[in-house]
């Protein structure tokens, strides 16, 4: 899969599950800690072939029903220090089922090469976006287990930690997916692009605190 189409499918992807119409408006603890029963496995396999997982900043794993899974994180470059944004997309879908005559079975496809795409990211915007993570993933909606769903996983980390569980329609929660198609468009922009989407991720952690933590806040 060339990235150019690796790049429409995955922010194709994204934006139609954040644009979606909320069938509940009442924030109720929609993700826990961990991963969600009998996901682990699939979980694992799809981070480790999506960019690995992070330790000092965050990431957003999106596991759907159907086609590719995708991976969106914010970490810090081992060997330059810079802050970098990479997002991926799997070239096949990883979770494969298996419908024989005999018998079925869940086959994870890991033997695969992804496409990545990357930017840089200002010390100072990376912080902020690692603070306002924090924050909402230690907030009272989140579970102390990660719910059982047999609908899309949403898998966030912060700080090594994991919480997962289903895509939220309110509350800082859906902020933060927000900002992970945000993320996305930065992954997938041009260095003349930058500044505009700096500025994008900027304005909507803005709007993240005024509506949930500020002076707006209810």
């Amino acid at each position: 899969m060339r990235p150019a189409i690796c790049g429409r499918a995955l922010l194709a992807a994204l934006l139609v599950a954040v644009a979606a119409p909320a069938l509940a408006r009442s924030c109720e603890p929609v993700i826990g800690q961990g991963w969600p029963p009998a996901v682990g496995n699939y979980g694992e396999a799809a981070v480790q072939l999506l960019g690995g997982a992070v330790e000092d900043g965050v990431s957003m794993l999106t596991l759907p029903v159907r086609g590719e899974e995708s991976q969106v994180l914010l970490r810090r470059d081992a060997g330059s220090g810079q802050w970098l944004v990479l997002a991926g997309v799997a070239d096949e879908r990883i979770y494969n089922w298996n419908s024989g005559r005999s018998r079925g079975g869940v086959s994870l496809v890991v033997d695969q090469q992804p496409d990545f795409v990357q930017a840089p990211v200002p010390e100072a915007l990376a912080q902020r976006l690692v603070q306002a993570w924090t924050q909402a993933l230690s907030m009272p909606e989140v579970a102390g287990q990660a719910p059982v769903t047999e609908a899309e996983v949403v898998s966030f980390t912060v700080g090594g930690q994991r919480y997962s569980g289903k895509r939220s329609n309110c509350g800082p929660l859906e902020a933060l997916q927000d900002q992970a198609v945000l993320l996305v468009e930065l992954a997938h922009s041009k260095d003349k692009k930058y500044e505009k989407r700096y500025a994008d991720i900027e304005r909507a952690l803005d709007r993240m605190h005024n509506r949930f933590y500020g002076q707006d806040a209810d």
